[in-house]
């Protein structure tokens, strides 16, 4: 389950059967998923010329990324990008991939933050306005 906050009250949790129906890969692709078509929100640039359809298709039944090569779906067409950029698409995965190793610095402490100011106070006060 993710949490979209972009997306209105009622709907900002996105199952994963969801994920499926709007991209056409499950979860566990996601990585591979926008490595290979890349992420604006993330500036991930993905292959060139591979798109959301593209990378969807090459995955379809579940394959990885690092199957993509035995699999033998990147011999034609646009898919032979991705062997010219697999290395790249690699290092985007492990980039966008989610370490739940690390331990983090600092444990929550379930007390409230102090409230931030807002944006344009802080233009202000730094005299960019």
């Amino acid at each position: 389950m993710v949490l979209n906050t972009r997306f209105r009250a009622g709907r900002k949790r996105v199952t994963p059967h969801e994920v499926y129906m709007r991209h056409r890969v499950i979860p566990a692709q996601w990585a591979d998923f926008r490595a290979l078509a890349g992420d604006p929100a993330d500036e991930t640039p993905g292959v060139r010329g591979i798109g959301a359809m593209t990378a969807a298709t090459l995955l379809e039944g579940g394959l990885t990324l690092d199957e993509l090569p035995r699999s033998g779906r990147l011999a034609t067409g646009r898919a032979r990008a991705v062997t010219d950029q697999f290395e790249l698409a690699r290092t985007w995965r492990d980039m966008i991939r989610l370490d739940a190793g690390l331990d983090p610095p600092r444990r929550p402490t379930g007390e409230t933050s102090p409230q931030l100011p807002r944006p344009a106070d802080v233009v202000e006060k730094l005299r960019l306005w």
